[in-house]
């Protein structure tokens, strides 16, 4: 568990809006309740919507009273939503989940977005337009709110007077708990993924420095070993850009596996391929052979400048003696040969 809470984003405080005809209501929860009233009235004239001027004027309050904004739950007004209720007795509990979503298709539409939850003896059930839930979530991001429940009030919470403070209270509260009823449940998550990608680009370093060590005695078990890891980076949505790498490192191994094949290029030699791959910029190696303490490489290139280049970096970054045999202008490209001594001079 401890390793489990290690990616949770943890926090103890969570903050509740509700939005009456020309105020504001807040409350913050942290190991007490605070509540703050501002006056609010939408300007016609504005070129921001409605519901945008609403989320600014969230986090101009919390900013304000230095009240964080990375869990915030909104109580809808009433009417805002669709909602309903029926005795949980007249529904078998096994069918709940199939009749709150007839029922939310059947009044919104197949955008419903939809949420429900046992109150006593009753069900209840809230639904919006995907529309007006992707208008809360666009205008709390544009002013940097993560908005984590979008709820109604429930009407049967007979244990709780209904006021605009304990509106907001309770969207904090679905937040804290991390209950129903949230339109939003699906897009909030508990889970850090800060945390979690740090963590997977560190366990990807040190899988790509063991198979990096591992090149040195079997290149053909490390292409395994890296295909491995990039499998597991497939599932991965959150970490794309370090699949992409993964990508063009596989893709560069599986070049440089062609350009070896019935070649007579050892394991041992296989490093200073991967050197000289690394230094190929404006550069296509088409073919490359060993022969004795040589190695011959050929390829092709758009300008004289980029052969030079290449040559050059070959010298600094495999060792000395490297040495341009020929070279001659081809198809509008630049083809050449290149013979570099596997021997240390």
């Amino acid at each position: 568990m401890g390793l489990i809470n290690f990616f949770r984003d943890n926090t103890n405080e969570f903050v509740g809006a509700y939005g009456d005809e020309d105020k504001i209501f807040l409350a913050r929860l942290t190991d007490k309740i605070e509540t703050a009233e501002i006056n609010f009235e939408i300007d016609a004239q504005s070129n921001i919507s409605a519901t945008e001027q609403f989320a600014k004027a969230i986090a101009d309050a919390c900013a304000k009273r230095g009240w964080k904004t990375a869990r915030i739950g909104i109580c809808l007004r009433e009417g805002e939503a669709t909602t309903f209720q029926i005795e949980f007795n007249s529904v078998p509990e096994k069918e709940i989940p199939d009749a709150v979503k007839t029922w939310a298709l059947a009044h919104v539409g197949k955008t419903a977005r939809y949420t429900s939850m046992k109150i006593g003896d009753d069900i209840w059930m809230e639904t919006l337009p995907a529309s007006i839930v992707d208008e809360y979530f666009s205008a709390c991001k544009k002013f940097s709110i993560k908005l984590c429940a979008l709820t109604a009030f429930p009407e049967t919470n007979s244990d709780r007077a209904v006021t605009p403070f304990n509106r907001a209270i309770f969207a904090a509260e679905i937040i804290q708990a991390r209950k129903q009823p949230n339109i939003l449940a699906q897009q909030f998550s508990a889970w850090n993924f800060t945390k979690i990608s740090l963590t997977a680009a560190a366990i990807f370093l040190l899988i790509i420095a063991g198979i990096s060590a591992k090149l040195s005695h079997d290149y053909f078990s490390a292409f395994a070993q890296l295909e491995s890891a990039q499998d597991f980076l497939k599932s991965q949505s959150e970490f794309l850009s370090l699949k992409e790498n993964l990508d063009a490192d596989v893709a560069e191994m599986k070049r440089l596996n062609n350009l070896c094949a019935n070649q007579n290029v050892t394991s041992e030699n296989f490093n200073l391929l991967l050197k000289i791959s690394k230094v190929s910029n404006q550069i296509n190696l088409r073919k490359m052979k060993t022969t004795g303490k040589f190695l011959e490489l050929e390829g092709s290139a758009e300008t004289p400048d980029a052969v030079k280049n290449y040559l050059s970096r070959l010298k600094t970054s495999t060792q000395e003696s490297v040495k341009l045999e020929n070279s001659q202008i081809d198809d509008d490209a630049i083809s050449f040969t290149i013979r570099v001594n596997l021997q240390s001079p």
